[in-house]
């Protein structure tokens, strides 16, 4: 005699609940029988059914597929499911690889900010830097965010934002010389593509930790830095954040880096 299964027997079996049964039914994916008093049977047809719904929702198989290969199952409609499904697993161990690389990424980043010399002014040389930029004027941070945001949108998929430090602002340098040290004209993020670049160039940066209001203290200091180097401001002046409210809701454990492009008092004409 054919074994039947109650749906209370088989939730148990494949540890699902009824409901998650009854609703493969309403999907015509499982077609249990009715016994004398009403309950469902479930056949061993219907058990083989459930193993293979129960691995193909596994890998995120849309219920429509499964459906439609429940209703036309072959050797060969087998065979180009397993073939669709291994090119959607071959896609998704790409996509967490490219996450797994941004997470390193961002930890990578977080140990470059809390490892310069806070409050040393440096000189480095810059290749140019391709970047996407905007080059719209703002005030506050709550006008910044939606301005990277609007960057976000030329990669979505690989702009991040939380622990990017290539996220900066470009500070009007006029301005800081008459002591207007928080007046941005726009923002940008690094990216090789980037249709943007920041010019190449030697620059003299100093960073430091703290609220980026610092830049009152620090902006002056670093363009009186450069005048005692025997530099001349070029521009741009660049305010990298390199740790903000993205990683730490502290200030106090904000890390920001300025950036002027200057040039050597021996290229003065």
């Amino acid at each position: 005699m054919p074994r039947f299964y109650r749906i209370s027997e088989l939730a148990r079996l494949y540890g699902v609940s009824p409901d998650l049964l009854r609703y493969y039914e309403e999907q015509q994916l499982l077609c249990p029988k009715r016994s004398e008093n009403g309950y469902r049977a479930y056949s061993i047809e219907d058990v083989w059914r459930l193993n293979v719904i129960r691995d193909l929702r596994t890998l995120d198989v849309p219920v429509p597929t499964i459906r439609a290969y429940l209703q036309d199952h072959s050797a060969a409609t087998t065979r180009q499911l397993l073939e669709d499904e291994l090119d959607l697993l071959d896609s998704r161990i790409a996509r967490l690889q490219a996450l797994r690389r941004t997470v390193r990424q961002r930890m990578d980043s977080c140990e470059r900010a809390y490892s310069l010399p806070l409050g040393e002014c440096f000189a480095q040389k810059f290749p140019a830097r391709r970047c996407h930029a905007l080059h719209q004027p703002y005030h506050t941070d709550a006008e910044m965010d939606p301005l990277i945001q609007q960057l976000r949108s030329f990669d979505p998929d690989h702009l991040y934002v939380w622990g990017n430090d290539g996220i900066g602002s470009y500070l009007d340098l006029d301005a800081a010389g008459q002591g207007d040290c928080q007046r941005y004209t726009g923002v940008f993020i690094l990216h090789p593509r980037g249709e943007s670049s920041l010019p190449r160039g030697l620059y003299l940066c100093l960073a430091y930790r703290g609220p980026n209001s610092r830049n009152a203290e620090l902006v002056p200091r670093l363009l009186a830095e450069a005048a005692r180097r025997g530099y001349e401001p070029q521009g741009p002046l660049l305010e990298f954040l390199l740790a903000d409210i993205h990683i730490s809701g502290d200030d106090a454990d904000h890390v920001t880096e300025l950036q002027l492009r200057v040039r050597p008092a021996k290229d003065m004409t």
